[in-house]
């Protein structure tokens, strides 16, 4: 399963736990811009400690780049699938990373 996700190393630490994190991209559509969907997306990574980023697309999709563990990914994934409560997200869609996460905390980037 690990396979399933490109990992890449999270920092220049030796230590064997910290050099293959995995990491997910997704695609969420719907009503998701002009909601607190980033912010939401933000709080909800910062809580399970995971890295990453949430960004606003110009085709109305929010993209989010995420790096943890397994479970605390799926985790995450569930939690965007609801959205906050003006949002109706359509889908969340697993996607190819397009960018690196570095291994410290969580932001949200303007397009």
């Amino acid at each position: 399963m690990a396979a399933d996700y490109p990992t890449e190393p999270v920092s220049e630490s030796k230590d064997p736990v910290c050099l293959n994190v995995p990491l997910r991209a997704y695609r969420v559509t719907g009503r998701v811009q002009g909601v607190g969907f980033r912010w939401f997306t933000s709080r909800a990574a910062k809580e399970l400690g995971i890295s990453g980023t949430v960004q606003n697309h110009p085709d109305g999709s929010v993209r989010v780049h995420a790096r943890g563990a397994l479970a605390v990914l799926d985790q995450l994934e569930a939690t965007i699938a609801r959205g906050p409560v003006a949002a109706r997200v359509e889908a969340v869609e697993r996607v190819e990373p397009s960018q690196t996460v570095k291994a410290e905390g969580f932001r949200i980037e303007r397009a």
